[in-house]
């Protein structure tokens, strides 16, 4: 096939034209070869001068090749203009929409040697006629949207005119009101306004009218002569910015003014036992700050309501306690339930006290969490009480020692806490000799104040991680946990015997006092706390039977 030439002037009209232009010729297998494109082509795809020549499948992808050779195809074989749409990337990577003419050109014999692909851009038409229905499909949403809002809604919604009188309105209405629709249309809205509010009503509605629209409460008289609480908002309908009249929302308030009614007395029942009660009654919000303080806080920690309002969260919360008690509070929150917590809380003039801090979250309808319920009771006395019981619990209650109790405990934790075959710790078991004369001759008083006195003589003589336990009676025990040799526990012994042989005197009386002791420094490699104080109590009458007021030794292999 003859190759298209290009004469001076024709290439410049090509290159001038604005639009891609592209001339394409057919072979006889059907091969559709580029012959020319002009300027327009460089600018608004990648192909460049040199692709002249070059076929469909030469340049593009075979799935643009294909819709390629099927469109200019058409024009060939029908041997007319072929008119299609297709998009294309332009070089910088944006969409492009284009419109494509496709005509034959025909040689003198009538055959068709050249199609001549006008390209025209209209991707500013394309994204305009999107837009066009994108905007329209918005407003059909928009109006359906509104629609839907006006006539579900559950508040009765009126079309006044500029007058007042009701136009037109929703189904709800009927609900709110009693009235049909077509009862209401062409009476004045006012003219339904309890007349000890009208005045405000008129008030309103001209501020509306005015742009100064706002929320009012007012009186409705339904069809069955009850006044219905409500509440107005009047909103001004714009037509080419004229005010032409106005929606009236009317709320039913009943519901809501009973609930309210129901809640002021609530409030005012939780007052009345807030206000007399012996324990702090505190509400907080989600963050902790108060919301109220009962009286009775200043009871308990000093603080009068409105300080403790304006204080910090937590502000007089013990260090050591305030991260346990966030933590309840927050959970409380979350899961939906009680704590309980003891809290050491600073009284404003007396210090740290003990108390104990109930937190109850609160929740409305919704469940919707509304404030923090947190009842605080003075515990100091009972966790002094507390402390008490505990101490003689573990303690003997006329010389202050430890007990047995006390002490089997803390030699069970060293056998426990022995390791090493070779682990060892002394036991001292003492009485008190003669002690049976001393309580028959001079009375159980003089007895006591022996047992105690010969305690706090033990007591002052040990040190450290040393324990003085009595066992009951005239017995005592001295656990040294630290003795390890025998020469370590003689000298115990032999200090412990000088400091009982030093004068006493109680109550005028003068005694001598002596003790037996025995000394038990054994493994505790399989030992028990029987095995040792047995050891002991063994050595000590070993020192009973060699005359008393001295020590013995058990041998601490067996």
């Amino acid at each position: 096939m003859q190759k298209m030439s290009i004469l001076p002037y024709q290439k410049v009209m090509m290159e001038a034209i604005k639009d891609m232009v592209f001339i394409v010729s057919h072979s006889g297998d059907s091969t559709f070869k580029y012959e020319f494109f002009n300027q327009a082509v460089f600018e608004k795809t990648h192909m460049r001068q040199n692709d002249w020549g070059k076929t469909f499948q030469e340049l593009h992808e075979p799935q643009l090749a294909r819709l390629l050779e099927q469109q200019y195809s058409q024009a060939f074989q029908k041997r007319e203009a072929v008119v299609f749409e297709d998009s294309f990337i332009s070089p910088l990577g944006k969409p492009n929409y284009s419109k494509t003419t496709l005509t034959p050109l025909f040689d003198e014999t009538g055959e068709c040697i050249y199609v001549i692909g006008l390209v025209e851009d209209i991707t500013n038409i394309r994204m305009a006629r999107l837009e066009n229905e994108e905007a329209w499909e918005r407003l059909q949403e928009s109006s359906s949207r509104y629609r839907s809002l006006y006539e579900n809604n559950s508040d009765a919604i009126f079309s006044l005119d500029l007058e007042g009188r009701i136009l037109d309105g929703n189904s709800a209405v009927e609900k709110v009101t009693g009235y049909s629709l077509n009862e209401l249309i062409g009476t004045k809205f006012d003219g339904y306004i309890d007349q000890k509010e009208d005045g405000l009503f008129a008030a309103d509605f001209k501020l509306a009218m005015a742009g100064d629209s706002k929320d009012f409460r007012a009186k409705f008289t339904g069809k069955s002569g009850h006044l219905i609480g409500i509440l107005i908002h009047f909103a001004p309908i714009e037509v080419k910015n004229k005010v032409v009249g106005f929606y009236a929302t009317m709320k039913d308030m009943r519901n809501s003014d009973k609930l309210f009614s129901q809640y002021a007395e609530s409030e005012s029942r939780f007052r009345i036992i807030a206000e007399n009660a012996q324990d702090a009654i505190v509400l907080m919000d989600h963050d902790g700050k108060t919301l109220y303080v009962s009286p009775s806080s200043k009871r308990i920690a000093g603080f009068e309501p409105t300080e403790q309002m304006e204080s910090s969260p937590f502000h007089n919360v013990h260090p050591g306690d305030i991260l346990q008690l966030r933590k309840s509070f927050s959970r409380a929150i979350v899961k939906a339930q009680s704590y309980k917590l003891e809290v050491r809380l600073k009284h404003k003039t007396n210090g740290w006290i003990w108390t104990e801090v109930q937190g109850t979250p609160i929740f409305d309808k919704d469940q919707n969490f509304v404030h923090m319920l947190t009842i605080t009771r003075d515990i100091t006395l009972q966790k002094e009480n507390e402390s008490q019981l505990h101490f003689y619990a573990y303690h003997d209650s006329l010389t202050g020692l430890p007990n047995r109790r006390f002490l089997t405990e803390c030699l069970q934790e060293i056998i426990n806490q022995g390791t090493e075959s070779d682990d060892k710790v002394t036991v001292i078991i003492l009485d008190i000799d003669y002690f049976k004369d001393i309580n028959d001759k001079l009375g159980h008083e003089m007895g006591d104040a022996v047992i105690a006195e010969f305690g706090k003589r033990l007591q002052e003589n040990i040190t450290g991680q040393d324990v003085a336990a009595r066992l009951g009676g005239d017995e005592f025990v001295l656990l040294l946990p630290r003795i390890k040799t025998e020469e370590q526990a003689r000298n115990i012994a032999l200090k412990i015997q000088a400091a009982i042989e030093q004068p006493w005197l109680i109550d005028a009386v003068s005694l001598a006092v002596t003790t037996s002791m025995g000394v038990a420094l054994t493994s505790t490699a399989g030992a028990t706390v029987s095995s040792i104080l047995k050891k002991a109590d063994i050595a000590m009458y070993k020192s009973k039977k060699a005359g008393r007021s001295t020590y013995s030794f058990h041998c601490c292999n067996s």
